[in-house]
C-alpha cells in the first residue's frame, strides 16, 4: 500500500487531541454513574466504535493507493516553424511596447503551452534565415527568440514568402519530419503584400502544411520609432505603419491558412495554441505504466457508517 500524503504534524495533533479528549470524557462518565451509583452501561462499546473510526478517518486522511491497474500512455508531437517578421515596421508602438516585443512575450507563451512539440525559429525581413532548427530545447529556443532584434539582418523590406519557402525547404528535406505534422505559425503586420511564386503555394497545400499567420498591429497604426526620433519617409514626414488585413487575408486563401489577431485589443494566441493541439501529431513515445489510485473513500464510507453508528448507541448513567 502507498500513501500520498506522509503522517505529518497535523495527524499527530489530532490524534492527541482524540486521546486526550476521550479520556477526559471516559473519566466523566465513569465519575458520574458512580455518584449515581449505576454503571456507564456500553461506554467501552462505542469508545471500540469511535476508536476505530477514528484510524479509518486518518488512513483515509492519508491517502491510501492501492491496486495496480495498466494504462497505456502516449506522447504525441508536431513540427512547429515559427517565422517571425523583423523589418523595421516590427518597432512600431501601436502594440505595447512594440509589435516585436509582443511577438517575443507571445511566443514564450505558445512555446509554455505546447511543450511536446519541436520547435524551429526562423527570421526574414526581405531574405529569411534560420535563426534556431527545429528542436526540443525549449530554453534554448527561448534565448533565440529573446535575441530577436529590427536591426538583425542584413536586408531591410518585408517578404514573408522568403521565410515560407525556406521553412518548407527545410521541413521537406528533414527525414525525421516525415510523418509529422508541419506546422508554420507567422507572425508579420503584412505591410507588404506577399507575392509569392505559385509553385510555393501548390507545394505548401501538397504536403499538408498548416498556415497560421498572426497579424501584429492595428489598422489606425502608428510611428515607428528610431534612436533619434521617429522613422521618415524621403519627403521628411514621418512613416505611419499600419497592419494590412487585406494583405494578410489574400495570403490566408491562397496557402488555405488562417488569420489570428495580435495587439492590444485583441490577442488570439490562446487560439492559436488551440488549434496546433488540435492538430494530429506524429508518435513519439507510448509505454504501459501501472497506476495505483487514492482509495480513500472506502476508510471514509467505513469510517463514517461507524460513526451513524456511534449515534444509535446510547451510555446510561442513571436509573429510569
Amino acid at each position: 500500500m502507498n500513501w500520498n500524503y506522509p503522517f505529518g504534524t497535523t495527524e499527530i495533533i489530532f490524534s492527541i487531541l482524540f486521546i486526550f479528549v476521550y479520556i477526559t470524557y471516559v473519566f466523566r462518565t465513569i465519575r458520574i454513574a458512580r455518584k449515581l451509583k449505576t454503571t456507564a452501561r456500553s461506554l467501552f462499546l462505542k469508545f471500540f466504535i469511535r476508536s476505530i473510526a477514528f484510524v479509518l478517518l486518518m488512513i483515509s486522511l492519508l491517502g491510501p493507493s492501492f491496486g495496480e491497474a495498466e494504462r497505456e500512455l502516449k506522447a504525441t508531437g508536431k513540427d512547429v516553424y515559427i517565422l517571425v517578421d523583423l523589418s523595421k515596421s516590427m518597432d512600431a508602438t501601436d502594440v505595447s511596447p512594440t509589435r516585436l516585443e509582443k511577438i517575443k512575450f507571445e511566443i514564450n507563451r505558445l512555446l509554455a503551452a505546447t511543450v511536446s512539440n519541436r520547435y524551429g525559429l526562423i527570421v526574414f525581413s526581405n531574405d529569411a534565415y534560420t535563426q534556431s532548427p527545429l528542436t526540443y530545447d525549449q530554453a534554448a529556443l527561448g534565448l533565440y527568440v529573446q535575441s530577436m532584434q529590427t536591426n538583425l539582418l542584413p536586408t531591410s523590406g518585408t517578404n514573408p514568402c522568403s521565410a515560407l519557402e525556406l521553412a518548407y525547404t527545410k521541413m521537406t528535406r528533414d527525414s525525421s519530419a516525415a510523418n509529422k505534422s508541419k506546422i508554420l505559425i507567422l507572425f508579420t503586420d503584412g505591410e507588404k503584400p506577399a507575392n509569392c511564386k505559385a509553385y510555393l503555394f501548390n507545394n505548401l497545400r501538397r504536403f499538408g502544411f498548416r498556415i497560421l499567420i498572426v497579424g501584429v498591429g492595428t489598422s489606425s497604426g502608428s510611428s515607428i520609432r528610431t534612436g533619434d526620433g521617429f522613422l521618415k519617409d524621403s519627403d521628411g514626414e514621418t512613416v505611419i505603419s499600419k497592419l494590412n488585413d487585406k494583405a494578410l487575408s489574400s495570403l490566408a486563401m491562397q496557402t488555405k491558412g488562417t488569420v489570428y489577431r495580435l495587439n492590444n485589443q485583441v490577442n488570439d494566441i490562446a487560439k492559436v495554441v488551440e488549434e496546433v493541439n488540435s492538430l494530429e501529431g506524429q508518435l513519439i513515445d507510448s509505454r504501459r505504466v501501472a497506476i495505483v489510485t487514492n482509495k480513500y473513500y472506502y476508510f471514509l464510507i467505513v469510517a463514517l457508517a461507524l460513526l451513524f453508528l456511534d449515534v444509535l448507541i446510547t451510555v446510561r448513567t442513571f436509573r429510569l
